[in-house]
C-alpha cells in the first residue's frame, strides 16, 4: 500500500525548534516498520518543503493513506487543516494522526476528517494498522489504534533494538538542511525512550508511564556508523542516565575509530553523578548540552518536581566547562513572577555567563500534571499560545509589563555571547554548507524574542479554532 507520512509546518515563529530543525526521526522509524512489509512509503517535511508539495504528493504518489505527526500542542491546528485538505482532495483516503499530544489527547484530532489516531508508540501500531486496512480488516480491532469505534491499548516496546534502523533515505533530498544552531546537516539519534522522573510541566514521564528503555551499544554503534552526517543530535531526554550502556558506547565508538560531533540534553544531577561518562563521551565528540537547570532556587525546582538542589546545578554548569562543552542552560519562567523574580534570574545567566540559556514560560501542556491542576485556570484554549513562549496563565505583571521582561531575559542570553570570530565563522561555514536559511532563521528569531511586541501580537487571535490561520494551501 502506498503511504504518505507528513511532518507538519510549525504552529510557532518563536523559539528553539526555529533554531533547530531535526530528522523526523518518528515518521522515520514508522517508514522503516512500514518498509518492512513491502509498502510504498514517502515522507514529505513541510518545515522545510512548500505547502504545495502536498498537492503533488497527493496528485503523483496517490497514497492511500496518510500519516500526519501531531508530537507538539502546536502541531494540532496545522495537522487539522492539512486532514482536512487531504480528505477534499480525496475523500476514500484514509487520514491518521499519531505523535506525542495525538496520544495524550486524541481527542483533539480525532475528527471528522481524521479515520484514526495512533497511540503510543508507532512502529508495530502504524504496521498492523496499515496491513488491516490493506486487507480490508477492521482497523478499530487493532491495539494501540483510536477510532470513533473502539481503542484497545497496546503496551510498550520492550525491546527496541528489534526495531529497524530509520528509514533515512526518504528524507535524503532535506538532509542538508537539519541542523541545531549552526551547526550541521545534523542527523538524530534515539539511545533512550522514556524517563522515570516526574516533573510536573513535562509528560513524557506520562506517555511512557516513567518507564525507560535503552538500545543496546551494539546496535548504537552499528547506526551511528551508518550515518553520513559529522553532527549527531542524541534525542534521549535524559542522555546516560544509565552508567554502563553509556560508557560501553562510547568506548565502541573509539574502538571503531568513529568521529562524529554529538549534541545531547540531559539533566544536571545526572552530569554530577557521572562526570566521568560526560568525560568519556567529550573524548568521543560531545560538544554541546541543553542542560535542564528549570529553576536557580531549591523553592523553585520544588514548585516544578524536580528533585534536585540549586548547587547542584551550579556544580554541573562547572563540569561541563571544565572539559570544554558548552552548557545550554533551560529555564522556566512563572506567569505569577514579578519584577524581582525576572531580576533574579537576569542577575544569574550574567553572574554564571551563560552564553546561550533558553527561558520558556511555564505551560500546563496536556498531559502534564501542571495541566491538571491548572487547567481551570487558562485565560486561553488556543493551541497557538501553548509554544512555550506565551502566557497562557494568568500574569502578576500586566501582560505588556511581563513580556517585556520576558524579552530582556531573551536579550541578555544574546549579550553575553560576545559576537566574534567564532560567531562569524560558524555563520560563514553554514552559508558555505548551503543552508544560509538556517543561519538567516536564527537571526531573525533572535530579534523577534527580543521585542515585547511579539508576543503581544499572538493573543489577538480568537478562540475559535483557526484552521485558516498560520499557513495557506
Amino acid at each position: 500500500m502506498r503511504v504518505l507520512l507528513i511532518q507538519p509546518p510549525q504552529g510557532t515563529n518563536l523559539g528553539l525548534s526555529r533554531a533547530l530543525i531535526t530528522e523526523p526521526l518518528g515518521l522515520e522509524n514508522v517508514a522503516a516498520s512500514l518498509l518492512e512489509d513491502s509498502h510504498e512509503v514517502r515522507i514529505l517535511d513541510l518545515r522545510i518543503k512548500k505547502l504545495k508539495k502536498l498537492y503533488d504528493e497527493i496528485r503523483y504518489f496517490s497514497p492511500k493513506a496518510v500519516g500526519i505527526s501531531c508530537s507538539f500542542t502546536t502541531d494540532v491546528y496545522p495537522t487539522l487543516k492539512i486532514a482536512k485538505y487531504v480528505k477534499e482532495l480525496d475523500p476514500d483516503t484514509f487520514v491518521f494522526v499519531g505523535g506525542h499530544h495525538a496520544s495524550l489527547l486524541p481527542s483533539d484530532l480525532l475528527r471528522g476528517q481524521v479515520d484514526a489516531v495512533v497511540v503510543g508508540e508507532g512502529e508495530i501500531t502504524t504496521k498492523e494498522m496499515i496491513n488491516s486496512l490493506e486487507h480490508k480488516g477492521d482497523v478499530a480491532q487493532v491495539k494501540g489504534v483510536m477510532t470513533p469505534y473502539g481503542f484497545t491499548p497496546r503496551e510498550i516496546i520492550r525491546n527496541l533494538d528489534t526495531l529497524p534502523f530509520p528509514a533515512r533515505h526518504l528524507t535524503k533530498d532535506l538532509r542538508r538542511q537539519y541542523h541545531i544552531g549552526f551547526d550541521g546537516p545534523m542527523a538524530s539519534l534515539e539511545m533512550s525512550r522514556g524517563c522515570p522522573y516526574e516533573c510536573n510541566f513535562c509528560s513524557v514521564w506520562v506517555f511512557y508511564s516513567r518507564k525507560i528503555r535503552g538500545k543496546s551499544p551494539e546496535r548504537l554503534a552499528e547506526e551511528i556508523a551508518g550515518i553520513k552526517e559529522k553532527y549527531i543530535f542524541l534525542t534521549d531526554d535524559i542522555a546516560f542516565l544509565h552508567k554502563e550502556p553509556a560508557v560501553n558506547l562510547a568506548l565502541k565508538l573509539k574502538e571503531m575509530g568513529i568521529k562524529k560531533k554529538f549534541t545531547c540534553e540531559t539533566r544536571a544531577d545526572v552530569v554530577v553523578r557521572h562526570k566521568d561518562v560526560i568525560a568519556l563521551w567529550k573524548e568521543v565528540g560531545l560538544e554541546f548540552i541543553f542542560l535542564g537547570l528549570e529553576k536557580i532556587d531549591d523553592e523553585g525546582l520544588k514548585s516544578v518536581n524536580k528533585h534536585t538542589k540549586a548547587t547542584v546545578n551550579e556544580k554541573a554548569l562547572e563540569i561541563v566547562r571544565s572539559l570544554g562543552i558548552t552548557p545550554m542552560a533551560t529555564f522556566i519562567v512563572d506567569p505569577e513572577w514579578t519584577e524581582e523574580d525576572f531580576e533574579k534570574l537576569k542577575r544569574y545567566v550574567i553572574e554564571h555567563r551563560l552564553e546561550t540559556p533558553s527561558f520558556t514560560i511555564l505551560t500546563p501542556l496536556p498531559g502534564t500534571e501542571v495541566y491538571e491542576e491548572r487547567k481551570n485556570e487558562l485565560i486561553t484554549h488556543n493551541y497557538l499560545l501553548f509554544d512555550l513562549l506565551h502566557a497562557v496563565l494568568p500574569t502578576k505583571l500586566p501582560l505588556k509589563e511581563f513580556y517585556t521582561k520576558f524579552a530582556e531575559l531573551c536579550h541578555q542570553g544574546h549579550r553575553n555571547k560576545r559576537i566574534g570570530w567564532s560567531f562569524m565563522k560558524k555563520l560563514l561555514v553554514g552559508i558555505l554548507r548551503g543552508n544560509p536559511w538556517a543561519a538567516i532563521r536564527i537571526l531573525n528569531v533572535a530579534r523577534l524574542m527580543r521585542n515585547p511586541e511579539t508576543y503581544l501580537k499572538a493573543h489577538k487571535y480568537s478562540e475559535e479554532i483557526p484552521l485558516d490561520l498560520g499557513f495557506e494551501f
